[in-house]
C-alpha cells in the first residue's frame, strides 16, 4: 500500500488542475467550476472547516494533509523555507491553500462517486482500515490530540482518497476513445525562417536550384531551430496546415507566419514511436475532457461552504510539536 494514496491524489489532482476543476476555497479561491455557489458561512458546525453539496470536510482532516506536507517540506528544505513569499501570499498561506484546494478536489470525487452509484468493495475498505490503524498508531499522544483526530477519521480520509480514485478511473475509462493515426502523429521538419519576403522569396529559390536545406537554414534562418518535431496542436493553423501536408523530402513554398516568412521541408511524415506515445496522450486529454463535462454537470447547482475564520486562524507555530510526514506514503 505504500505510496499508492500518493500516486492517486497527485493523478486525481493532476487530471483536474487540466480539465480546470481546481477547487480553492474561500473568497478568491474557491472557483472550481463558475457556477458552483459559494458561501462564506459560519453555518458549519465547530469541527468543520467545508462542505461541499453533501459531503464535510473536518477540521482535523486538514490539519492532518497541513502538517504532514508542511513536514515533507521542512525535511527537504528546513523551517527556513516559511520565510519566503509565493507572489503576494507567503508559503505558509500558499500551502494551506494548495491543502483546502486538494482537499476540495477529493470531496468532490466522493460526491461523483456518490451521485453515479460508485462504491468501494469489502477488500477495498479492509485496505484503508489497516492504513488507518498503521498511521495512527505512528502518532503521539501529543499529536493525536494537536490534530484532534480520530483513528475512525483517518479511515475515512483513506477510503475517500481511494474512491475519489475509483471514481476517476471509471468515468474516464467507461468508454473507449479512438484516436486516428492522422490526428496523433508526430512529423519532422526542417524550418527557415526571415523577417523579410524578399529574402525569403530568394532562399527558396536557391532550394529549388537544389542548393542544401540544412546549410541554408544555419546561415540564413532566425529560428532557434532548424530540425523539430512537432504534433498537431503545436503551431499555429497556418503553419500546422502547411507542415502536415508535405510529403517526405518535399519543400514547401513561402509563406507567412509570425511576423516574418518561412520555408518548411518535411523530413518525416510519421514518426512511428513518438506518434503512438502521443496517441496516449490524446486519448487521456480526451477522457480528461469528457471528465470535465461529467464534474461541470454535477458541479453546476451545488453549493459549497467554508469557515474563512477557521482556517485564517490556523498558524504553522501552533503546531510545532507536530513531526508526522508519512500519511501520504501508508496508503
Amino acid at each position: 500500500m505504500q505510496n499508492r494514496g500518493r500516486r492517486t491524489g497527485r493523478r486525481i489532482v493532476a487530471a483536474m488542475a487540466a480539465a480546470g476543476l481546481i477547487m480553492a476555497m474561500s473568497v478568491g479561491l474557491l472557483t472550481g467550476c463558475s457556477d458552483t455557489k459559494i458561501v462564506v458561512t459560519t453555518g458549519l458546525a465547530s469541527n468543520e472547516l467545508f462542505r461541499i453539496g453533501s459531503e464535510t470536510c473536518k477540521l482535523s482532516e486538514a490539519l492532518v494533509y497541513l502538517c504532514n506536507e508542511k513536514n515533507q517540506y521542512e525535511n527537504v528544505y528546513g523551517i527556513e523555507m516559511w520565510d519566503h513569499n509565493v507572489g503576494d501570499m507567503t508559503l505558509e498561506e500558499y500551502l494551506k491553500n494548495q491543502v483546502v484546494s486538494q482537499l476540495s478536489q477529493v470531496k468532490s470525487m466522493v460526491l461523483l462517486a456518490d451521485e453515479r452509484e460508485i462504491v468501494l468493495t469489502d477488500s477495498e475498505k479492509q485496505k484503508a482500515a489497516e492504513a488507518a490503524k498503521e498511521y495512527f498508531t505512528s502518532l503521539s499522544e501529543e499529536e493525536v490530540s494537536a490534530l484532534k483526530v480520530s483513528q475512525e477519521e483517518i479511515q475515512t480520509m483513506y477510503e475517500d482518497y481511494c474512491l475519489a480514485d475509483k471514481a476517476y478511473e471509471q468515468i474516464t475509462g467507461d468508454e473507449a476513445v479512438e484516436i486516428s493515426d492522422d490526428e496523433a502523429r508526430i512529423i519532422q521538419i526542417q524550418q527557415i525562417f526571415v523577417p523579410e519576403e524578399n529574402q525569403a522569396k530568394e532562399l527558396k529559390n536557391k532550394l529549388d536550384n537544389g542548393e542544401d536545406f540544412e546549410s541554408l537554414a544555419a546561415n540564413y534562418s532566425k529560428a532557434s531551430q532548424t530540425t523539430i518535431t512537432i504534433a498537431r496542436g503545436d503551431k499555429d493553423q497556418t503553419y500546422e496546415e502547411v507542415a502536415f501536408n508535405l510529403g517526405n523530402d518535399e519543400i514547401s513554398d513561402v509563406f507567412a507566419d509570425n511576423n516574418g516568412y518561412y520555408i518548411l521541408k518535411c523530413l518525416n511524415t510519421y514518426m512511428e514511436s513518438e506518434s503512438e506515445a502521443n496517441k496516449e496522450k490524446v486519448a487521456r486529454q480526451r477522457k480528461t475532457e469528457r471528465f470535465h463535462a461529467i464534474y461541470s454537470d454535477l458541479m453546476e447547482d451545488t453549493i459549497s461552504e467554508f469557515q474563512q475564520r477557521m482556517w485564517d486562524n490556523i498558524k504553522f507555530t501552533d503546531y510545532d510539536t507536530v513531526t508526522t510526514s508519512n500519511f501520504f506514503e501508508v496508503y
